[in-house]
């Protein structure tokens, strides 16, 4: 028997309250990211699954289980907007987990398509029993509007009624971000703060070496992600490519994901801050899982192939090699990245690297015989920052005159005639250098581990 069709005598309610009115009807309005395929339930029934966010809960979303007895009147597309009537909350798992459930004999939905061409929101597909799309006219407007910037209403597809993989958004990866611009990134998470407004993600590849402004201090790169987290944690991490932090106000967006999860991340914002690229979320920012997309094969198989050739630990905005800048006493050695260096397991060790000076900070010492300055200096490559002095053989043998050294340093920190006039940005050179671990204290050699450059001279 066909439902009667009715409007609804309950309010629209955000998804976030929802979650807390169990065995309760409630009407709601969200956006599909993941529709499963039509099943039978042993009533002979038919059902589906969906997952639903709004700007209250994009993560890790409602889960809705819709029932019919008419396979044609469940939802057939994703990456729409989908308003219920008089669906039912219920808990599971020991109240420790919520969904929803849309039975048709009481419950009614509507899907709404977007258009490309005004971007209106129009019926494409309702139950036989729904009425109501009027009275939420204007909250369908808002959140569409909330949700428009984000690509999400791409993923719809029309073609099909089951077609996930039928998706027309470009993603983008590490190495290809811009400062200011927004993109879509798949990347896996590495690691999930405690309050969960802020996750580390990766994508197996060197983002773009951030342009540095001038600075008078080392401030440069203090939020480099190893300074951002413990060195227990970073030993979980891989030491090719680079970690992006990413942050939000609020802590519902990241809930639910964990290290390990493959995600993508929609309308990111990337900007430079003190000299690192930090991921910012924005009001279209949304999160979706996927472990098994196609994405996450062609991400994987990249880095494999990277990770095994000869290459592999030099950044990639430097291959195959470096400016002819410095030589080395270790031109042998197999390169490292600096978080291979600051995540590995001996105290005191050689490596060999290519980085760049991003900023110098020169300090006056006095020992028992005379008065002397040394330089501390940030290396930075697309994996983390280091903060390690300058061997005084660097600058080659003999003593400097004050232009000429005035003249190599400016080279190093990539300052110009005119980027110092305009106080434009630098872009510091690619160089090649030896870096030795040591500490400084035997009674706690890693808490005082100290680095240095060595065995390195620049040329000209």
């Amino acid at each position: 028997m066909e439902a009667k069709k009715r409007e609804s005598q309950h309010k629209l309610v955000k998804i976030k309250d929802a979650t807390n009115l169990i065995n309760q009807h409630v009407d709601l309005l969200g956006i599909v990211v993941e529709l499963s395929e039509p099943d039978l339930c042993r009533n002979k029934n038919w059902f589906c699954t969906l997952r639903i966010i709004d700007d209250t809960y994009r993560r890790p979303g409602l889960t809705v289980n819709v029932f019919s007895n008419k396979r044609e009147e469940l939802p057939k597309h994703h990456g729409m907007m989908i308003l219920f009537l008089n669906i039912k909350m219920q808990s599971f798992d020991g109240g420790r987990r919520v969904n929803a459930a849309c039975n048709q004999r009481v419950s009614s939905f509507a899907l709404f398509e977007r258009r490309i061409e005004d971007g209106d929101f129009v019926c494409c597909q309702s139950t036989s029993n729904f009425i109501g799309e009027e009275r939420y006219k204007s909250s369908i407007i808002k959140l569409g509007r909330l949700f428009a910037r984000s690509g999400i209403f791409n993923l719809a597809s029309r073609s099909s009624s089951y077609n996930p993989k039928a998706q027309t958004v470009e993603f983008s990866f590490l190495r290809e971000i811009n400062e200011g611009n927004r993109f879509n990134l798949a990347c896996k998470i590495l690691h999930v703060d405690e309050d969960t407004r802020t996750i580390f993600v990766w994508d197996g590849t060197d983002a773009p070496p951030p342009s540095i402004g001038f600075v008078k201090d080392k401030s440069v790169s203090s939020l480099s992600v190893h300074t951002l987290l413990s060195r227990d944690i970073l030993r979980s991490f891989p030491t090719v490519g680079t970690i992006l932090s990413v942050s939000s106000v609020s802590d519902h967006l990241f809930r639910g994901v964990k290290p390990g999860d493959w995600v993508k991340l929609y309308q990111l914002l990337c900007v430079v801050d003190k000299g690192s690229w930090i991921g910012k979320v924005t009001d279209s920012t949304t999160v979706t899982l996927a472990q098994d997309d196609h994405l996450v094969g062609n991400i994987t198989r990249i880095y494999d192939k990277k990770i095994t050739s000869k290459m592999g630990h030099i950044p990639y905005w430097c291959v195959p090699s470096p400016p002819r800048l410095t030589e080395t006493d270790a031109d042998q050695a197999p390169f490292v990245t600096l978080m291979d260096i600051i995540t590995f397991p001996k105290v005191t060790y050689k490596y060999r690297c290519i980085v760049r000076v991003v900023s110098a900070f020169r300090s006056q010492v006095e020992d028992e015989n005379n008065r002397h300055y040394r330089d501390l200096l940030t290396l930075e490559d697309p994996t983390a920052t280091l903060e390690a002095f300058l061997s005084e053989d660097f600058w080659g043998s003999g003593l400097q005159n004050a232009e000429v050294l005035r003249k190599k340093w400016n080279q190093l920190l990539g300052v110009t005639r005119e980027s110092s006039a305009s106080s434009a940005k630098r872009n510091p050179p690619w160089i090649e250098c030896c870096i030795f671990s040591y500490y400084t204290h035997k009674a706690d050699p890693w808490k005082t581990r100290s680095y240095k450059v060595f065995g390195t001279r620049l040329l000209g």
